[in-house]
């Protein structure tokens, strides 16, 4: 996992300042937040064509994977490297493919199905291909063709193909995984955020077609963990399979909430705590909702935010002042900064950072150290790091800039008890098993 500001992503920006990193983070995060709220309003499995909906940038994740994608015809070897965006919000593998029709990337890194002889584009009658679901599969000439929407107004559309993907292992080298359904994507638009390099997505969610899904049986048993690395441009680490099974006291799961959705990871939230005072948020405050058809609120676990956002009118000013009300004692100065509640650091230097609880519904608690509460800027001030939200609240990688390898999220898919597992590393009692 390559962190798309990394020195060594495809999408490096150059050297930032502090303050520049900390307003780009920001800034995936509300647009990344903006992306779920327009999926919720237009889910890709009832899409409706009519509603007048605004025009959302899409953006997908914080973190790059390389992927070898196919075969070379007599050889045997993984075919064309490429680039993919992790998404667990998304419910599909898929890259650019020739011929195109509309892809962001130059021609020459465009895959080519030709070129590797594991490809084979899936019959209509194939389990995936669900065409009592015709907004999103058609069959065409006796093969499975796919429109997958990412709200508006990003889609892609192609073929629904088997193919077999190299993933860089533990002991060097690559483990293969083959038969794999991914979307070989002839029509891409709108996706240009995503930078000429990267190639397409990698789905991690619930639909069938997910890559966690399809690979649940055999070869991740519905698991994987991720870890992120303190300095983003040291690649961090995703597990899949037995590889991501852990051990400690400091396990803390999580149930997946029962919502009529297949991409996100909904977990139920109760309440919030500052510094370990409770807030004391109303029942219900962060169930999923349903209005006039559509899906609003919830707490998603998502990989492509990195600060914490509540919803505004509510969640997120209760928030914002338990914060405030917290520093107040310290009698710190205030620094105006356009998107963070932000103060200065004093001359004798600051180190009583509070820690945020998030409460879960079946008693377990995540406490996010003081470290990943907050943003330091070149030692002159900091800020209070959580986001701005329209409807839906989100616990992202919560300064992944800094986090370390304190948080790790296990997904177990099963088909009646899924289960979300987060573990808190911030002791030495642990190990992968």
């Amino acid at each position: 996992m390559i962190h798309r500001d990394s020195i060594h992503s495809p999408l490096y920006p150059g050297n930032l300042t502090a303050e520049e990193h900390m307003s780009r983070l920001y800034n995936y995060t509300v647009l990344r937040t903006q992306t779920i709220e327009s999926r919720m309003s237009s889910p890709a499995i009832n899409y409706n064509t009519t509603r007048v909906q605004p025009r959302v940038e899409f953006i997908s994740g914080l973190y790059v994977l390389e992927i070898g994608i196919g075969t070379r015809r007599h050889a045997r070897e993984h075919g064309q490297a490429r680039y993919l965006m992790m998404d667990t919000s998304s419910g599909l593998v898929w890259l650019q493919c020739l011929p195109c029709t509309h892809c962001w990337s130059p021609h020459h890194l465009v895959f080519d199905p030709r070129s590797s002889q594991s490809f084979a584009p899936i019959p209509c009658d194939h389990p995936l291909c669900d065409l009592r679901n015709p907004r999103v599969f058609q069959c065409i000439n006796h093969q499975c063709h796919y429109t997958y929407r990412y709200g508006q107004p990003a889609l892609t559309r192609g073929v629904l193909a088997t193919e077999t993907l190299a993933l860089a292992s533990d002991h060097g080298g690559f483990e293969f995984v083959h038969n794999v359904a991914i979307g070989c994507s002839h029509d891409s638009q709108n996706f240009h955020l995503l930078g000429i390099l990267v190639s397409g997505i990698a789905g991690l969610g619930r639909r069938s077609t997910s890559f966690i899904s399809q690979t649940n049986r055999v070869q991740t048993h519905g698991k994987f963990a991720y870890c992120l690395r303190r300095e983003i441009n040291r690649p961090s680490v995703l597990k899949l399979g037995e590889s991501a099974v852990l051990r400690g006291p400091n396990v803390k799961s999580a149930p997946i909430a029962n919502v009529h959705s297949e991409i996100d990871y909904f977990v139920t939230l109760v309440d919030v705590s500052i510094a370990n005072r409770r807030i004391g948020f109303p029942p219900g405050t962060f169930r999923v909702r349903s209005e006039h058809g559509l899906l609003k609120g919830g707490f998603v676990i998502d990989s492509g935010s990195t600060y914490a956002s509540f919803n505004t009118g509510g969640p997120y000013e209760r928030v914002k002042n338990t914060f405030e009300e917290y520093f107040q004692r310290f009698r710190l100065a205030r620094h105006h900064h356009r998107d963070f509640e932000c103060y200065k650091i004093p001359h004798g230097g600051f180190n009583a950072y509070p820690s945020m609880t998030f409460h879960f519904e079946n008693g377990n608690d995540f406490v996010a150290p003081p470290e990943n509460t907050v943003a330091l800027v070149d030692q002159r001030y900091f800020c209070v790091a959580i986001a701005k939200a329209n409807t839906v609240n989100t616990l992202g990688l919560i300064n992944n800039e800094i986090i370390g390898c304190h948080l790790i999220f296990r997904v177990r898919l099963y088909r009646m008890f899924p289960q979300i597992v987060v573990e808190m590393l911030n002791t030495q009692n642990y190990k992968w098993v």
